[in-house]
C-alpha cells in the first residue's frame, strides 16, 4: 500500500542505520512493526499483577504432555 508521510531525513537515516538497510520503505516498516511488537508486549506485562495461574495445573499439563511422547 502506498502512503505519503512525513518524517524527518534524520530519522529515516537512523531508522535505516538500525535496520541495516537503504530501502526507505524497509526501515519504516520495520520500525512500525517494532512499535506495534512493543506496544503489544507492554500492554501484556501490564497484565503481570492481574492475571494468576495455578502453577501445580500447569506443572501436570505438562508432565503429561511430555509422558504421551
Amino acid at each position: 500500500m502506498r502512503t505519503t508521510i512525513n518524517i524527518s531525513e534524520e530519522i529515516i537515516k537512523e531508522a535505516e542505520i538500525l535496520y541495516n538497510t537503504t530501502n526507505r520503505s524497509k526501515a519504516v516498516e520495520n520500525a512500525i512493526k517494532d512499535a506495534v511488537r512493543f506496544k503489544k508486549l507492554k500492554e501484556f506485562m501490564a497484565l503481570k499483577s492481574k492475571i494468576t495461574f495455578d502453577e501445580e495445573y500447569i506443572k501436570k499439563i505438562r508432565e503429561a504432555e511430555i509422558n504421551e511422547k
